[in-house]
This record gives C-alpha cells, structure tokens and sequence, in this order.
C-alpha cells in the first residue's frame, strides 16, 4: 500500500509527520503532504512535500495513483474532496479521515477490500485514539468475505453472492467452505475455522477456493492468482490473435482467468507488443528468459527443430511457464503462429486451526 497524506493546519502538521514516520518506519512509501505556509524545507528528507495544489487537484492526484488517502481534519472536507472521484468499492482506494488532535480515526471508503480499517486501526494506535469502524461485520465480530479475499490475494467472483453470504452469516446463518487440493495454503485457515464457517459441508450459502471456471448455485468463487502462462509468438503477431488464443486455451481448459498471475516468454518477444499488450491489459506480470535459462528448465517438453534455430530453444511456452517451478496444467497449443501453454504454481499448504 502507498499512502497520500495532507493537512491544513501546524497543528495537523504534526500529527501528519508524526504518522508519515510511522509508516515509513514500517516499510510503507507515505507521502505527507502540508500547506506552504506552514513546512519548513528540512521536512523533504521525510517525505513531507509542500501542498500547492487544490484540494481537488490533489485528491484526484491521489487516486489516479491509486494511494490511500488520510485527511488530517474534519471528515466532512474529506467526503466532499473524494465525492468526485468514487466509482466502485472493489476499485477505489482506503479513505480514511483522523482529527488533527487525533483522538479519531474513521475509515470512509473502501474498509474492507481497500484496507481502509485495517489503516485507521494502526493510525490509532500510533495516535492513542480510537478506530471509529462502522462496517457491520466488523462490529459483530463477523466474518466478512472482502476481507478475507484480500488479505488471501483472491478475487470475488460474484459481488451478489459475497454481499448475501455477510447478510447471511448477520442473521446467524452457517456458511459452506471448500478448497481445491491445489489452493491450500491461499485460504487463511485461521480465519476461516469460526464464525458459522463450516469446513466441506454444503449450506445455504457457501465459499469455494478454485482456480476453475465452473459454476455452482450458492457457491461464491473466490480465485486465487495461481497460474502463470506461456507463450510464444511470430514476430508481429497482431495482440488480438495472441489474446485470443490465450483466453481459449484457459476456457478449454476450465481456468479462470482471474488465476493468473504472469504471461511469461522468451527475453526476445519481450518486445512484442501483442505480448506486452496483453499483460498490460490484464495486470499480468511479465515474465521473460533467456534461451539459456529455458534450456535449463527440467522436464519433459515438445520441442521444435525451427523454433530452436529460430530462438535457440526448442519450446518457449512449456518451458517458460514451468520455470519457477509451476505443473505444467495446459500442454503446448499451436495455431496462428501462436503457441500456449500453463503451468500452476501451487502455495505452500497450511495447517488448520479450529
């Protein structure tokens, strides 16, 4: 998380580069941000700049960036700063608002997905005040979906079914969990052992860690980034067919492709542009290696005579996928110039606590 901070007044000042410290000292980039008239040129060393800008300037700023943003004053400023630019809780950035004597800490936006109560709570243990959370789960001590997904790197598949498995649990409802054997270790174990979860027993509602794409009434999917794909590609390939071939692959192969991770390839189609498009679009991390490093990968591959003469290496998606140690999950398709393939690249398993 980075982390925008500003304030309006001396007062509010220090307590900005009181909690600037803080998180810094945590290993947290935080900028803090205070009106001219009141910073002194010596606070640049502590990542406390000068805020010349308007209000909405800076706001806009922070999200484009995708900063959390903490407003040292009333919450009311705040509300009326970040109003513009609210979209979407699974996308907006944490808002939280402290008072510049820092007696309250109050989240505003994005609490739990965001980690907004999650902030407000260690600001106000640095400030000896108080986290003001009002999110209903929290204050019955409920299990809460959102957060659960994020602290565990998960992505929610049905919004609907998340909001009604909170409201279900609320109202002292039993609530499924199940995992696939690969996704042990993404699921948080100590946190899903209380609360009305009830490991492997189908309920009203229920909660399925997977990497698959298939459906089942009353199952929320939650998809952990898990899976890497390879590829290789003529030189040129337009991005629409590289893309394409891609998402096929995963469909025929009943993956989700929230479960990726990277796109990885050779270092020479780094370049390419239908490969560097697609990780763009997607948030994929991209991955490249050298011929040497492929060559090197252990296991049994289809290779090539003419993409070895081509690139030095006989197969560039098997290998590619597999070289952080990932299980080869999609073997090798061609087509279109193309070729495709996955690895899964399973988490450590953890133990479960009751």
């Amino acid at each position: 998380m980075k982390i925008g901070m500003i304030c309006f007044t001396a007062r509010g000042a220090g307590i900005c580069r009181l909690l600037c410290g803080r998180f810094r000292d945590t290993g947290t980039e935080c900028r803090g941000y205070v009106p001219r008239r009141f910073w002194k040129p010596e606070w640049e060393a502590e990542g406390i700049l000068p805020q010349d800008r308007s209000l909405s300037e800076w706001t806009g700023s922070m999200f484009g960036q995708k900063r959390a943003l903490v407003f040292i004053g009333a919450a009311g400023i705040a509300v009326r700063a970040i109003a513009p630019y609210v979209r979407d809780k699974m996308t907006d950035p944490p808002v939280v608002a402290a008072d510049e004597a820092g007696h309250f800490c109050i989240p505003l936006l994005s609490g739990h997905v965001g980690g907004a109560n999650e902030l407000a709570e260690r600001m106000a243990g640095w400030l000896n005040g108080i986290p003001v959370i009002t999110t209903a789960t929290d204050v019955n001590g409920v299990f809460a979906v959102d957060i659960f997904a994020a602290r565990n790197g998960l992505c929610i598949t049905d919004r609907k079914e998340a909001k009604e498995i909170s409201a279900w649990l609320l109202d002292g409802g039993e609530v499924g969990f199940f995992c696939d054997s690969e996704c042990h270790g993404a699921e948080g174990a100590k946190d899903i052992c209380r609360h009305n979860i009830c490991m492997n027993r189908v309920c009203g509602h229920n909660i399925w860690i997977t990497f698959r794409n298939s459906e089942r009434p009353s199952f929320l999917r939650l998809v952990p980034k898990m899976v890497v794909v390879g590829v290789g590609c003529r030189k040129g390939t337009p991005p629409d067919v590289l893309e394409r071939r891609v998402l096929e692959a995963l469909e025929d192969s009943g993956i989700d492709p929230a479960a990726v991770k990277a796109l990885s390839t050779i270092d020479i189609k780094a370049g390419e542009a239908a490969v560097s498009q697609l990780a763009g679009r997607y948030g994929w991390e991209l991955r490249t290696f050298t011929a040497g490093e492929l060559l090197a990968v252990k296991g049994e591959f289809e290779e090539s005579e003419f993409v070895r003469t081509a690139v030095g290496v006989g197969n560039v998606c098997e290998r590619s996928c597999t070289a952080g140690g990932g299980i080869l999950l999609i073997h090798k398709r061609a087509g279109e110039g193309v070729t495709v393939a996955a690895a899964i690249e399973p988490v450590a398993r953890a133990g479960h606590s009751q």
